[in-house]
């Protein structure tokens, strides 16, 4: 019993200078795009810190149509209408934490 009064003590002593991964992750776009109508597009969006492997989905708003978003984070598609669009994006690691940012999506 000793012992682990001890070992409880020693780790609530380090837990402060304990880094979470969570504080890690971050989406490193500032952009996404741009896309132009009628043109195929493939853009990759990138992830960073946190524990992989990640997984990527929309929080709020919408792509703009004839582009879709894949778990791994490629979009990708045809865009169909010339218009900007606001689109929110979620990154999830393998051990659950999240992040999300948003971005003005254009097409031309």
């Amino acid at each position: 019993m000793k012992k682990v009064l001890i070992l409880s003590l020693v780790l609530l002593s380090l837990a402060p200078f304990a880094q979470s991964a969570c504080n890690t992750l971050d989406i490193l776009d500032e952009v996404v795009g741009p896309f132009y109508q009628g043109v195929p597009a493939n853009f990759q969006l990138s992830g960073y810190g946190g524990t992989a492997p990640y997984t990527w989905s929309t929080y709020a708003g919408a792509l703009p149509p004839g582009l879709t978003l894949s778990s791994s984070g490629v979009i990708s598609g045809t865009p169909t209408t010339v218009d900007d669009y606001f689109w929110c994006v979620t990154i999830t690691d393998s051990v659950g934490c999240h992040v999300t940012k948003c971005f003005f999506v254009s097409v031309y």
